[in-house]
């Protein structure tokens, strides 16, 4: 990976897809509001779950997320989009978001950008994707992301007995 303080150049804006990348940030408003649709689409109890000013605010983070996918198309690196996606993970915790449903925004994102990207620039972008699914998939197996088995807690914390909550 390239880094100035190594000594190395930075990435060069040639080595990707330029054009698609042009092309994600000309229509990253209209991107927004399309993954967010996708996202309630491949997700329908997305909006239940969330008020709206919640969707609000992911819709204002998708903005954020086209410009991350338009850096790795026109570079062709796809740490920025993979790096981007692992350091949301305390973000979308803190705010009480679980991995499964940032998965869902991923995919919707991924959805919204195929609709201004040319087939051979989907295929390129698809590896990218896979490989943040991939950190996510991770994060989302860590405790405090799922509810957890309430057999195996029940015996592990010894039945509750004399248990602050009990007494």
């Amino acid at each position: 990976m390239t880094h100035p303080s190594l000594g190395l150049p930075p990435p060069s804006i040639t080595d990707g897809h330029p054009d698609a990348a042009r092309r994600l940030r000309a229509n990253r408003h209209r991107l927004a509001r399309l993954a967010l649709e996708n996202t309630i689409r491949l997700a329908p109890q997305f909006p239940d779950k969330y008020p709206e000013l919640t969707l609000r605010v992911f819709l204002r983070d998708y903005e954020r997320h086209v410009e991350q996918l338009a850096r790795a198309m026109e570079t062709g690196a796809d740490s920025f989009l993979v790096n981007y996606a692992e350091w949301l993970v305390p973000v979308y915790r803190r705010r009480k978001v679980p991995m499964r449903d940032f998965l869902a925004m991923f995919d919707g994102l991924r959805h919204a950008a195929a609709t201004v990207l040319s087939p051979e620039e989907v295929e390129f972008a698809e590896p990218m994707f896979e490989r943040a699914a991939q950190l996510l998939k991770h994060h989302g197996r860590l405790p405090g992301d799922h509810v957890g088995n309430k057999y195996v807690r029940f015996f592990w914390k010894g039945a509750g007995i004399l248990d602050d909550g009990v007494v």
